[in-house]
């Protein structure tokens, strides 16, 4: 009776070990299957074991106002597929020092923006500064909403600002209905920071760390009554009211005497939406924000991204996506430039200020 308990234990032993390591193969592809439901199952079962910048003590600090920002200086950021370096300016921004001094090009955004899974200096911020010659910074952090991204602008040497280019993710309209609705956003606690990063101490993947993960999803599916297909629904078709919210967080915001020209956009994890800008381009609200900041230009990402520009199974834009889509942002600043007329016409950009 025991050997045909060890004979049966040494087979589940083997088949759960060939499991974890079809699961860890599945997540380690750098590109999909093309099966949706197996693509799916490797992006649930990555962000189920993502380590967080934000949260690495290394790479990150606790700020009152804002929750955090990076850490000045050098740290390493890795999750399965990808390892990199940030290199951060003493103000706790993935950007060289000599860009706090008077950019003329501010890049607000949060994880897509400052680079997740890519290289120093692969960013859109960079190819922009590197392309137009003129001073860039990136401020973009990690799961920043528009809110915060706008309390970094404040931070900053405004004195030779020309254009702020705005990402937005559909997880910003949580943020931004809290400032609306209580006409100010509060941070986080120290304490409750510091609980944040205890519990992103050893995430990351790797072998091992994946069967667990499988199996949550399984109880979800068949135990607890989900259906598997919550991802499938269009976040920014759901709510509607997003575009309006962004407006009038944009709109309420103080851009000073001479408000710089804006370039708005949005990029979500898989390339998941799209119909955010085409709602944003025809809201009655733009009104608002023209009386505000009369130069707003709209990037329509889906006419300038494809499935291929972003990681797999990540879902943050690969290092392609950001040469791509730096390319039409300097298209839109370099005719911005030639002419005071703002519509430009092209399936890159939709550009709202038909004046």
């Amino acid at each position: 009776m025991w050997r045909v308990v060890a004979i049966n234990a040494l087979i589940l032993a083997v088949l759960l070990i060939g499991l974890e390591a079809t699961l860890a193969w599945l997540v380690a592809r750098e590109s999909p299957t093309g099966i949706r439901a197996v693509d799916r199952l490797a992006q649930k079962i990555y962000w189920a074991n993502v380590s967080y910048v934000q949260y690495l003590p290394e790479c990150a600090r606790y700020d009152s106002e804002l929750g955090y920002t990076l850490q000045p200086g050098n740290c390493t950021f890795e999750n399965t597929g990808f390892s990199t370096e940030l290199v951060v300016n003493s103000a706790g921004y993935r950007d060289d020092e000599a860009s706090l001094d008077a950019p003329e090009i501010v890049v607000l955004g949060d994880s897509q923006a400052m680079g997740w899974g890519v290289g120093q200096g692969t960013t859109f911020a960079d190819i922009i500064e590197a392309e137009t010659g003129r001073k860039t910074l990136n401020t973009g952090v990690s799961s920043y909403g528009t809110v915060r991204e706008l309390m970094t602008l404040d931070r900053l040497d405004r004195s030779n600002l020309k254009t702020v280019i705005v990402q937005y993710s559909d997880n910003d309209g949580y943020e931004n209905r809290r400032y609306l609705h209580a006409g100010t956003l509060s941070a986080m606690s120290q304490e409750t920071y510091a609980k944040l990063v205890a519990g992103n101490e050893g995430t990351g993947g790797g072998f091992g760390h994946y069967l667990p993960a499988f199996l949550n999803e399984l109880r979800w599916r068949f135990i607890d009554g989900e259906d598997g297909e919550d991802e499938q629904y269009d976040l920014q078709m759901a709510d509607l009211s997003g575009p309006d919210v962004l407006i009038e967080v944009l709109a309420n915001w103080d851009w000073g005497p001479t408000p710089p020209h804006l370039i708005v956009f949005d990029v979500n994890t898989s390339g998941r939406g799209g119909r955010f800008t085409e709602v944003l381009a025809t809201s009655p609200g733009l009104d608002l924000l023209h009386s505000k900041v009369s130069d707003v230009t709209i990037l329509h990402t889906p006419d300038i991204l494809e499935a291929e520009d972003y990681l797999f199974p990540d879902g943050h834009l690969s290092e392609t996506g950001h040469q791509k889509l730096a390319g039409a942002i300097v298209e839109v600043m370099a005719q911005n430039r030639i002419s005071h007329v703002n519509k430009v016409r092209g399936t890159h950009y939709i550009n709202t200020n038909t004046d």
